[in-house]
C-alpha cells in the first residue's frame, strides 16, 4: 500500500511543508493570516452575516434570501453569490463556529492547498503522465503566483482549487466517453462563482479544440462528439439553475458591465510585465516596489508563474520533437496569446467589463499541463537547445527591469528605487540557469525537490512579509472594534428600542462615523452590530442605489464605485435616520435636527435623536421625472417632498396623486424576508417606502398583490387607495423560483445521464 500510494503521500507532504513554512510564523507569533485586500474590511462581515442568516435557517427555517444590516437593506442571496453564496468552502466554514473567522479562514485556505494539489494531480495522472511528474505538476498549481497572490480572495481560490477536476472531465469524455464528472464539475463550478465560470467557459473550447486533435485520430466525429459534450455541459448549467437565475436577474443591473474595444494597451509596461510574471513570483512586489507600476489594479495582477522549471520547460517549446504536438500546442497559445495582448480580448475573458488579467489562472494549468507533459516525454525535448535557453531566460530576468525603467524614464533611480527587484529577478534568472543545468542531466529528483524548497522560501517570504504586527492586525483588535458599541448580539438595537417605545414599531436606521467609533476599520461595520447603517464596501450591492450615486455622488466614499457613505443630511432624513452615536459633537453632519438624549453610553458615547426622523413610509403630492430635475438643477433635498420617477412611469403615478398632506406608515414589524406595517389615508395617494427597489419584494394590500415603482433614486413606491391599508412584503429572490425549476429538470437529467451511462458500462464488460 506503501508503495502503491507513494507519490500521494510525498504530495501531501510537501503540501504540508511548503504550508507551514507559510503559515508557522504568524501561528508561533499568534497573529491572524489576515492576507488580502479585502479579508477584514468585506470578507469578515460578510461571512459574520452569512453565518447569522445560515443559524437563523437551522433555528427557524427562514431561508437567507434578505440581509437588514448590509446596506438600506440588500438582496443577500443574489448578491452574494459573487462573494460566498455558493461557495463550498463558506458552507464548510459553518463546521467551525467555534473558531474566530481568521482561523477558520486559515483552515479552510490550508484545504484549499490540498485540493489544488491532488486535484491537478488527478488530472495529470487522467492524462497517462506518471505519478512522479504528476506530483510536480500538482505542487506548480497548489502554490503557483495566482493562487499565492489571490488566496486573500477567498472566493477566487475556491474555484481555482477545483478547477483541474473540470478539465479532468473533459480528458475523461475524449478518451473514454464518460461524461457523469464533467457534468457535476461543471455544476459545482458555476455554483461556486460564476465569474470565473464564464471565463472558464470562454476558453474551454480552445482547450477542447485542442486536445481533441491530440486525442483523435481525426476530426471525423467531431460535430457528433462535440454536441454530446455541449448538452452535458447545459445540464450541469441547469443544476446551477438556482444560483445562475437570480444572479443574472440582479446583475443585469450592475454598471460595471461594459465592452472595451482597445487593441492594445497603451501603456507597455502591461507588455514587459506579463513577459516577467512568469519568470518569477511576481506576488512579491505587485502592491510593493514595482517598476511595471501601471495605476490601475486589473493591468497591475498579472500572475502566470509556476515555478522557475515551468518557466524554463515553457521555453523548450519550440524546439519539441513531436511536430504534431507542437505544431498545435503553438497554435493552442497563439490564439490564447492575441487575447491578452488585447484590451478587447482582456476584456471579453472578464465578462465584459475593464480589461483584467485575472483570467491568467487557466493559462497557469495550460502551462503546468504543458511543462509535465515535456518533463513525462523528455525524450521529445531537443536537449541540446536546453542551456541556451535557460540563458536566454537568465538574461531576461536579468535585463528587463533595466529595460522597463529605460521605458518609463527611470533608469536613473532605478538601484535606489528598485534594488529589491534587481535582487528578485536576478535570484530566479540563476536558479533557472541552474535548473537548466540539471534538466540537460534529466535530474528529475533534485529538480523537484528544488521546487519544493523554491515554493516554501517564496511564500514563506511572501506572508512573513505580509504579516500585520501592528496593533490593528492582531486578534485582541478584531475583537475590540467589533464591540465598541455593544457586547452580545442586538445589544444595542435593544438598548436603543428602549429609549422610546415608539421605535418597537418603526424602521429606523442610525449613523455612526466611519473614522471614531468604527475605527476606519470597515465600511461594512453595520453587519458587526446588526444596525441598519448608512455604509457599504461592496461591488454588489444593490444596482437600483446607482440612480442614487448619479443624482447624489457624494455618497461615493473616497470617490470609490464600491465604497458608499451617507452622510448628506437631506438624505439621512429622506433614509430614516433617527439615531446618531458619536464621540464629539462635532462629528455630527450638520442641517440635521439632533437633539442629545444620551452623553454616556458604554462610558463616553453620546446619542443623539434626530428631530426631523421620517417614517420608513411616506405619502407624496408632487411629483417631477429625473430629467426635469436635472433640468432644474434642484438639491437632494427634493427627495423628502418629491416623487422623482422615469418619464415612462410620470403620468401613471402623477394619477395617484392628490393634495392630501402626508401620512406615515406606521405598527411597522420587519425580519427575516417580510415587513408588514399600516397606514390609513384620506385619499388616493403615493407612498415611498426607503428601501432599495428589488423585483425580488412581492407587495400586498390588504390582502392584494400591487404594482411597485422604482422612485427617487432606486427605492420603492406604491400606490394607495383612500381609507385603512395594511401592508405586507414577502421577499424572494427574482428568479430564485424559475431558477429551482430549472436546478430539479437539470438533476433528473443528470440522473437519466447517469443511468445511460452505468447501463452502457455494464453492456460493455458483459461483451
Amino acid at each position: 500500500m506503501l508503495k502503491r500510494y507513494k507519490y500521494p503521500f510525498l504530495l501531501a507532504g510537501s503540501v504540508a511543508l511548503i504550508c507551514g513554512c507559510m503559515f508557522l510564523p504568524n501561528l508561533l507569533a499568534h497573529i491572524p493570516v489576515t492576507y488580502g485586500t479585502d479579508l477584514k474590511p468585506e470578507q469578515l462581515f460578510f461571512n459574520m452575516e452569512f453565518t447569522n442568516l445560515m443559524n437563523q435557517f437551522f433555528k427557524t427555517g427562514t431561508l437567507p434570501f434578505y440581509s437588514w444590516s448590509m446596506f438600506l437593506g440588500t438582496n443577500f442571496f443574489s448578491s452574494q453569490t459573487f462573494y460566498i453564496m455558493g461557495d463550498p468552502f463558506t458552507w464548510a466554514s459553518l463546521l467551525f463556529q467555534g473558531l474566530n473567522f481568521f482561523d477558520r479562514t486559515l483552515l479552510l485556505e490550508i484545504l484549499k492547498f490540498f485540493v489544488s494539489a491532488f486535484s491537478m494531480f488527478a488530472l495529470l495522472r487522467t492524462m497517462k503522465i506518471s505519478s512522479k511528474i504528476s506530483l510536480f505538476g500538482g505542487l506548480c498549481y497548489a502554490f503557483s503566483g495566482w493562487a499565492i497572490f489571490f488566496s486573500g480572495q477567498l472566493m477566487f481560490h475556491s474555484f481555482y482549487c477545483l478547477v483541474p477536476l473540470y478539465f479532468c472531465g473533459i480528458e475523461k469524455y475524449l478518451a473514454s466517453g464518460k461524461k457523469i464528472q464533467f457534468l457535476l464539475m461543471t455544476a459545482i463550478l458555476l455554483i461556486s462563482h460564476w465569474y470565473f465560470f464564464y471565463t472558464l467557459s470562454f476558453l474551454t473550447p480552445f482547450y477542447y479544440i485542442y486536445r481533441y486533435s491530440l486525442i483523435k485520430q481525426n476530426f471525423k466525429y467531431f460535430v457528433s462528439e462535440t454536441l454530446k459534450l455541449i448538452g452535458v455541459y447545459f445540464v450541469g448549467v441547469m443544476i446551477a439553475g438556482v444560483i445562475l437565475v437570480p444572479t443574472i436577474c440582479y446583475m443585469s443591473g450592475n454598471n460595471r458591465i461594459g465592452f472595451n474595444t482597445d487593441l492594445i494597451f497603451q501603456d507597455p509596461q502591461v507588455y514587459l510585465h506579463f513577459l516577467a510574471s512568469m519568470f518569477v513570483p511576481n506576488y512579491q512586489y505587485i502592491y510593493g516596489v514595482n517598476v511595471f507600476e501601471t495605476d490601475w489594479h486589473v493591468t497591475r495582477e498579472i500572475c502566470i508563474w509556476a515555478g522557475s522549471l515551468t518557466a524554463l520547460l515553457m521555453c523548450q517549446m519550440m524546439w519539441i520533437k513531436d511536430r504534431v504536438f507542437k505544431k498545435r500546442t503553438l497554435l493552442f497559445y497563439g490564439a490564447i496569446l492575441i487575447l491578452a495582448i488585447m484590451p478587447m480580448g482582456d476584456a471579453a475573458l472578464h465578462g465584459f467589463s475593464d480589461p483584467s488579467f485575472r483570467w491568467t489562472f487557466l493559462l497557469t494549468l495550460f502551462n503546468i499541463l504543458t511543462a509535465s507533459w515535456m518533463l513525462e516525454n523528455y525524450e521529445q525535448i531537443d536537449s541540446t537547445k536546453i542551456i541556451g535557453m535557460a540563458i536566454i531566460a537568465a538574461v531576461i530576468c536579468i535585463g528587463i527591469i533595466p529595460l522597463a525603467g529605460f521605458v518609463e524614464g527611470k533608469s536613473q533611480m532605478l538601484f535606489r528605487n528598485y534594488l529589491p527587484q534587481i535582487l528578485l529577478f536576478s535570484s530566479f534568472g540563476f536558479l533557472i540557469f541552474i535548473e537548466g543545468l540539471l534538466l540537460k542531466r534529466r535530474a528529475i529528483n533534485l529538480l523537484i525537490i528544488i521546487t519544493v524548497l523554491e515554493f516554501s522560501l517564496s511564500g514563506g517570504l511572501h506572508y512573513l512579509n505580509k504579516m500585520d504586527r501592528s496593533e490593528r492586525g492582531s486578534y485582541s483588535f478584531v475583537q475590540q472594534v467589533t464591540h465598541v458599541l455593544q457586547d452580545k448580539d442586538q445589544d444595542l438595537n435593544n438598548y436603543l428600542n428602549y429609549l422610546d417605545s415608539d421605535n418597537y414599531s418603526q424602521y429606523y436606521r442610525i449613523f455612526v462615523p466611519y473614522d471614531s467609533l468604527y475605527w476606519s476599520y470597515s465600511h461594512n461595520m453595520s453587519v458587526a452590530y446588526q444596525l441598519n447603517g448608512l455604509m457599504i464596501y461592496d461591488s454588489t450591492y444593490s444596482p437600483s442605489i446607482n440612480k442614487l450615486a448619479e443624482l447624489n455622488p457624494d455618497i461615493k466614499a473616497y470617490n470609490s464605485g464600491m465604497m458608499l457613505n451617507i452622510e448628506d443630511p437631506s438624505l439621512m432624513t429622506f433614509l430614516n435616520v433617527k439615531y446618531a452615536l458619536v464621540l464629539e459633537e462635532d462629528e455630527l453632519p450638520q442641517g440635521v435636527q439632533w437633539n442629545l438624549i444620551q452623553n454616556d453610553y458604554r462610558g463616553n458615547i453620546r446619542i443623539y435623536e434626530n428631530l426631523d426622523y421620517r417614517a420608513l413610509g411616506t405619502t407624496y403630492s408632487s411629483i417631477l421625472t429625473y430629467d426635469e430635475f436635472i433640468e432644474n438643477g434642484e438639491s437632494i433635498q427634493i427627495l423628502n417632498d418629491h416623487i422623482l420617477c422615469d418619464q415612462k412611469d410620470y403620468h401613471e403615478i402623477k394619477d395617484f396623486l392628490s393634495d392630501s398632506d402626508s401620512v406615515n406608515l406606521e405598527e411597522i414589524s420587519y425580519g427575516g424576508n417580510q415587513l408588514t406595517g399600516k397606514i390609513k389615508t384620506s385619499s388616493d395617494t403615493f407612498m415611498i417606502i426607503t428601501l432599495p427597489y428589488d423585483d425580488g419584494w412581492k407587495i400586498l394590500v390588504n390582502g392584494k398583490e400591487i404594482k411597485k415603482y422604482n422612485v427617487n433614486g432606486g427605492f420603492i413606491g406604491i400606490a394607495l387607495n383612500k381609507g385603512e391599508s395594511h401592508l405586507e412584503m414577502y421577499f424572494v429572490p427574482e428568479g430564485f423560483k424559475l431558477g429551482m425549476t430549472i436546478s430539479a429538470f437539470g438533476c433528473i437529467l443528470a440522473v437519466v445521464l447517469f443511468g445511460l451511462e452505468r447501463k452502457k458500462k455494464h453492456e460493455y464488460k458483459e461483451k
